[in-house]
């Protein structure tokens, strides 16, 4: 096993961190998806029927925002793996940065090569757009963030679903594990 990327492939390190990844942003979707559909779980409050609502937490003082929300419940957990997810995604890229990438998968065409480069950037800036803005949201900061935050989740999707794509059709999945 090696630790570092190189001609064998992906290193451990990239890989753990790569699975982490994966893992934490599955559990901070479950998370949030849980609050919206539970409204006694930490998510916005009994009938207030705010939809999407403007922000989510405590105003700077304390006090209980008029929003719904409260720092109860599910609320701690989302804002935890947030916190969790901007600190994988600063190794990450601290770890790119640090090493190189193994070669390109022989299968792969110039185009294939692009998509996955702006792929992998598209991912990475999210995985930091989308905690920061959530916590500026919960911590009362900037409720006009909220058009940003929910760009920053399409935007998320949208390169994911290109991401997943690329590695199920041309057949990379084995390279990471």
């Amino acid at each position: 096993m090696h630790l570092r990327n190189g001609a064998h492939g992906y290193g451990v390190v990239t890989k753990s961190l790569h699975w982490l990844t994966v893992l934490l942003v599955l559990g901070q979707f479950l998370v949030g998806y849980l609050m919206d559909a539970d409204d006694g779980g930490g998510g916005r409050g009994r009938g207030r029927g705010r939809g999407s609502g403007s922000g989510h937490g405590r105003g700077r003082g304390g006090e209980d925002r008029d929003d719904g929300y409260e720092l109860v419940g599910l609320l701690p957990v989302h804002v935890t793996l947030g916190i969790l997810i901007l600190a994988i995604a600063v190794a990450r890229v601290a770890w790119r940065l640090g090493t190189d990438l193994p070669p390109w998968a022989e299968q792969l065409s110039r185009t294939d090569q692009r998509i996955i480069t702006w792929t992998e950037r598209a991912l990475l800036l999210t995985l930091f757009v989308v905690p920061v803005t959530g916590l500026a949201l919960v911590l009362g900061k900037d409720d006009d963030l909220l058009p940003l935050h929910v760009a920053a989740h399409v935007a998320f999707f949208t390169a994911l679903s290109a991401h997943v794509s690329m590695v199920l059709g041309k057949r990379l999945l084995p390279r990471m594990l």
